[in-house]
């Protein structure tokens, strides 16, 4: 997911350090013509699949392993081992850590989205710094200002957006369940739900967060240097609220959801007592939703962006599976997901926005304009620049193999091969598909309390989790792991009634 919101829009600021060893003065403003631009489309790979976080906290390695839930969606084949379940009522979900307090801190600081107090302190500072007859207090008073105005754009990037080249991306996923085993049957309804977004500063502050505020009021004119840039860029803004101060300032926001509504129906047998093959056949309702969020609706960013679920399709697929099992006890498995392809949702994001630059002003013959106290002429301008980017949400085909063994009747170890075939673009080196888990299980009060440690290695990244079983009807399990979708880590959690 991280990488898709990236490429949402495309920023083109150009800024150039102008300086000579004199001061400087804004000569003009000025509009330089608009650019229209149409991105490449960016292909979404997502499966159809839905994750149990007992298999996220040991890496999700159920390609060979299938014990101690349905594993009817990660390989078929496991409904060969006939037995009897129920699952009235499941509900997992995911969010990492930033992501809460990133929707917090815009929802904590409307105002200054609407109103822009801070860039006013900014400017106010500005004007008393060079203030005439200004004492040297004065300006370090001024200084103070400019500081503590260009605090929220501190804040704002540590908080929400990250820095320019490497956004932090948000986002929190939801899966209800029901799910029933019975002989060699078994039947699936999930939905996974998946909101992220992703908060970039506009140019004007991205512009803003690269300037050195000057420390030293003494010495105006390496001070003007920097407040010279932050004055430029400040000359084209409209300080005030309003829809052409929103695309000029604020910060730009973009959502991505896509929920699926799954349900699949499935039948295993077992060949030969070491053999076990199935294939279930899936229904899948796939709503995607893509877009820039009003800067009025940063309060409710995570409910705007699930909100709004235009795109519809549906679609039919399946997954064949096989399972081998050794008279040592290690399993081989392979499953084959998704086999018939579904067809793909297209959504493309509009965006405008303006960026600031600064440059000197010339005469005629092209040399840089002074006036007689040597100050140079700057010309503080403004470039709007349009952007459309579509993106196309598909669901690959995945080929996957794994390798399970019982160390001991409580202990299991796993190895699993993902995406041979490397259609899953969310991954970019083979060594992300490679997966290793493990379970330990302790029994107490005569089996009636089950108590499952968690850990593993998938993504080029650690993840563990803890599972409880209370009895045979009530489950809860979390984990802590790297969520790709997001590119960061995650807390998981899920909660089970059945038996």
């Amino acid at each position: 997911m991280k990488k898709y919101l990236l490429l949402v829009f495309v920023i083109f600021l150009a800024v150039t350090s102008l300086f000579a060893q004199h001061s400087y003065y804004y000569s003009r403003q000025d509009t330089l013509p608009p650019i229209n631009l149409t991105a490449n489309t960016v292909d979404l790979q997502y499966p159809v699949n839905m994750y149990n976080v007992k298999a996220v906290g040991m890496g999700n390695t159920q390609i060979a392993l299938g014990k101690n839930f349905n594993a009817m969606l990660y390989n078929p084949a496991f409904l060969g081992r006939s037995k009897k379940s129920f699952e009235i009522l499941g509900l997992g979900g995911s969010m990492p850590p930033a992501t809460y307090e990133a929707a917090k801190y815009l929802a904590d600081n409307m105002d200054e989205f609407i109103e822009a107090t801070s860039l006013t302190q900014v400017y106010d500072g500005i004007d008393a710094f060079f203030a005439e007859g200004a004492t040297v207090q004065q300006r370090l008073d001024a200084i103070h200002q400019i500081q503590d105005g260009m605090k929220f754009t501190v804040d704002l990037v540590e908080k929400v957006t990250g820095p320019p080249d490497d956004p932090l991306v948000h986002g929190v996923s939801v899966i209800p369940s029901i799910q029933a085993q019975y002989g060699n049957f078994g039947f699936s309804l999930y939905g996974f739900g998946y909101s992220g977004f992703v908060v970039q500063l506009s140019p004007t502050l991205e512009f803003l967060s690269n300037v050195t505020i000057p420390t030293n009021p003494k010495n105006p004119i390496l001070a003007a240097k920097s407040l010279a840039q932050i004055l430029g860029a400040l000359t084209t803004v409209t300080l005030g609220p309003g829809e052409g101060f929103a695309k000029e300032v604020h910060p730009m926001a973009f959502y991505m959801s896509y929920i699926d509504i799954v349900s699949a129906l499935g039948y295993g047998f077992q060949w030969k007592d070491n053999w076990l093959f199935g294939a279930n056949l899936k229904v899948v309702n796939r709503r995607f939703s893509t877009d820039r969020v009003p800067v009025m609706n940063y309060d409710q960013i995570l409910d705007e962006a699930l909100s709004v679920l235009e795109t519809e399709i549906y679609g039919v697929t399946a997954d064949v599976g096989c399972a081998y099992q050794t008279p040592f006890g290690t399993n081989f498995g392979l499953s084959l997901q998704n086999i018939f392809p579904i067809k793909s949702i297209e959504q493309t994001i509009h965006t405008d926005f303006r960026t600031p630059k600064i440059y000197y002003d010339r005469d005629a013959q092209g040399q840089i304009i002074t006036n007689a106290d040597g100050d140079t002429a700057l010309v503080s301008a403004y470039r709007y620049i349009s952007v459309d980017r579509p993106f196309k949400l598909k669901s690959p085909f995945i080929a996957s193999i794994g390798v399970s063994h019982p160390i001991t009747k409580n202990w299991d170890v796993a190895l699993d091969w993902v995406d041979l075939f490397e259609n899953d673009s969310r991954y970019d080196h083979t060594t992300e598909r490679i997966r290793l888990g493990s379970e330990y299980r302790i029994n107490f009060w005569k089996h009636d309390f089950q108590f499952a440690l968690r850990g593993g290695y998938a993504d080029e990244n650690f993840c563990f989790g803890l599972g409880l079983n209370f009895g045979k009807y009530f489950q809860i399990d979390g984990a802590y792991a790297y969520d790709r979708i997001v590119d960061t880590y995650s807390y998981f959690a899920q909660a089970k009634i059945g038996w």
